[in-house]
């Protein structure tokens, strides 16, 4: 081939890049001018990329939770030891009342806008006004903690509302996480039990970085709590404080945005055959209160913790109302880590 050709081919290829480069800029400069100027596009770009992001923040979560599951399998396993071991002495726990972990609504409209929805293994309260619940609250035992279902993410409209709840296209394209009050991994036990927190009376509008954040972290610690002390009562849900008019709202049915979340959770101490532990002495239980904005939160659990009583305070709700009161009182204005 003669050098002309080669020379002319070369000329050609650069020719061809620099018109493939040309039209690249060519279209993300027309890109750029109608996401500025025209205001329908640039709605559906912002909605277009925050979908994306939620479902890779969503799939990343879920990966890292995957990867976390099979290193405590395999951690659990290498702990296993051939040899007999003893048998650990039994343990009692402090003896408390049934439905403790069910809170009183004290607040205005307690009776017109409470609706109370009575799952299996969970109950919560539902505020039409708000279209979402007010709290969301069960007891969590250590032998309930086994993993005998997958997440469903059978996410669905509750049927059981009266006044009809949230729906999953609520939440489409909002840039919110449809976030569990009471979570499903805490469900894991059975597949009717875990199905039932995925009814949208059960979901809240939460910021994916709340959501996947150190709220799911609270989440993994009260499993923690369950397994250290027996039984946890455990009761989340948003904070309510304004009129649902004063707040942003997604969806046809207008769900409330709430701007901070709550959770609350009693222990019981356990207490040895010695031990003259009981319901009337605050150090036989322990309270411990947590409250975050809806939006990414730094730190660690420790900077969000509150007292019971300032949780109370906010949401108008009475927490653990079944203990006796110089109990409950002792316990609800402290803060113990």
């Amino acid at each position: 081939m003669s050098k002309k050709r080669k020379n002319k081919r070369k000329i050609n290829q650069k020719s061809y890049c620099i018109l493939f480069i040309l039209a690249l800029i060519f279209f993300a400069a027309l890109t750029v001018w109608h996401y500025k100027n025209d205001p329908k596009f640039r709605s559906e770009a912002d909605e277009t990329v925050a979908l994306v992001t939620e479902k890779a923040e969503e799939a990343i979560s879920e990966t890292k939770q995957l990867i976390e599951e099979k290193i405590s399998e395999k951690s659990s396993e290498e702990k296993k030891s051939p040899a007999p071991k003893k048998s650990a002495p039994a343990k009692k726990l402090v003896a408390l009342p049934e439905k403790l972990e069910i809170p009183v609504c004290t607040g205005k409209g307690a009776k017109t806008d409470h609706e109370i929805r009575k799952f299996e293994n969970y109950t919560l309260c539902y505020r039409e006004s708000y279209e979402q619940a007010e709290w969301s609250a069960y007891c969590l035992t250590e032998d309930e903690l086994v993993k005998n279902a997958k997440r469903s993410d059978d996410f669905r409209a509750d049927p059981e509302i009266t006044t009809g709840s949230a729906t999953p296209a609520d939440y489409k394209k909002s840039g919110y996480d449809r976030g569990h009050l009471s979570p499903a991994a805490d469900f894991a036990f059975s597949e009717k039990a875990m199905s039932e927190t995925f009814y949208m009376s059960n979901m809240s509008p939460q910021k994916g970085s709340l959501n996947r954040g150190l709220w799911k972290d609270l989440e993994s610690q009260v499993r923690l709590w369950a397994a250290n002390f027996g039984r946890v009562y455990v009761v989340s849900g948003p904070v309510l404080e304004k009129p649902a008019s004063e707040y942003k709202t997604i969806g046809e049915n207008q769900v409330v945005v709430p701007e901070f979340y709550y959770k609350v959770i009693l222990a019981p101490l356990y207490a040895d055959e010695n031990d003259k532990a009981s319901p009337e002495d605050a150090q036989s239980v322990l309270a411990m209160a947590y409250i975050f904005p809806n939006e990414k939160c730094e730190g660690s659990l420790d900077d969000y913790q509150v007292t019971v009583d300032e949780v109370e305070s906010r949401t108008g709700l009475d927490f653990f109302s079944m203990l006796e009161d110089k109990v409950e009182n002792e316990i609800e204005r402290q803060i113990k880590r």
